[in-house]
């Protein structure tokens, strides 16, 4: 794929949180770049969203728990996942903007989606691109970032919130102009990702909390979760990266970009990479969080 440009793309400035999307990155020949279609090896495969839905629907009409891993759907989940594409949005969801809406007041993900479209053009052009991760044993004084070897940009984002593993049980809600921001960006042909630290298992629980929130409404994005009890998030991180290439990774917390924020003995002595907070990297509000937090 290397070696095919793309057309150039501008993601104008989030007018209150609205993007604006001037050109679609198109490859050579026509064929534009579907996020959606980004073959991600690390990812774990999703159940088919209608199959999910009618499964769920079934299950939950017979009165039976339905089990998915470690835990259980919470019935207002099942209910999201089996209703008509036509029904009212789920209790436990904050009502969705439309793709586009104008929010008032700032947009905390405009950065982030500014970010990734203006790399995402640049992934065409002749020369050696680097993601927003850093090479395997990077140092402090000396980090480099890796090289990627594909040409379809993506975007990361963490779902879980501060150190504990996201929760797709509880009742949550998205955060306030992300759903937009990630439709412009899959029409641009930037593949959004996610990542938790949850095992493999969950999939289902995870695939129908993003489709429910309207964060994933397709249900067709590429979701990382832990292959193994030995399994690492950075190793998804690095792995995927493979296939794509991840231009910004929007956490909560800095262990979201690198692990190696879980092992510093001195937190000052990273503080030379706080230059690619905005340039990369992106703290943002968790993408779906609980109702009743503290």
């Amino acid at each position: 794929m290397r070696g095919r440009p793309l057309a150039s793309l501008v993601l104008a400035p989030l007018l209150g949180g609205c993007v604006a999307v001037a050109a679609l990155p198109m490859l050579a020949g026509g064929a534009m770049v579907a996020g959606g279609n980004a073959k991600i090896r690390a990812a774990t495969p999703r159940p088919k969203p209608v199959r999910l839905a009618a499964r769920l629907a079934g299950e939950h009409t017979a009165g039976a728990p339905v089990e998915q891993g470690a835990g259980l759907f919470r019935p207002s989940i099942v209910e999201a996942a089996a209703a008509p594409a036509a029904a009212a949005t789920p209790p436990t969801v904050v009502p969705q903007l439309a793709p586009g809406a104008i929010l008032p007041g700032p947009n905390p993900w405009q950065p982030l989606a500014a970010w990734a479209g203006e790399q995402a053009s640049r992934l065409g052009a002749p020369g050696p691109h680097r993601s927003a991760l850093f090479e395997t044993g990077s140092s402090l004084a000396l980090p480099r970032q890796r090289e990627c070897t594909a040409d379809a940009p993506a975007v990361l984002i963490d779902l879980d919130r501060g150190g504990a593993p996201f929760d797709p049980a509880l009742a949550l809600q998205p955060a306030a102009g992300l759903a937009p921001a990630l439709a412009r960006l899959r029409e641009a042909g930037v593949t959004v990702v996610w990542i938790a630290g949850l095992p493999a298992a969950r999939v289902g629980e995870v695939s129908t909390a993003l489709s429910a929130s309207g964060l994933d409404p397709e249900g067709s994005d590429p979701l990382l979760l832990l292959r193994s009890p030995n399994d690492r998030k950075q190793a998804l991180r690095d792995e995927a990266n493979r296939d794509v290439c991840i231009v910004a990774i929007a956490g909560d917390g800095r262990s979201d970009f690198d692990e190696l924020f879980d092992y510093l003995r001195d937190p000052a002595s990273a503080q030379a990479l706080d230059s690619y907070l905005g340039a990369g990297w992106f703290l943002t509000p968790p993408p779906l969080d609980r109702t009743d937090k503290e």
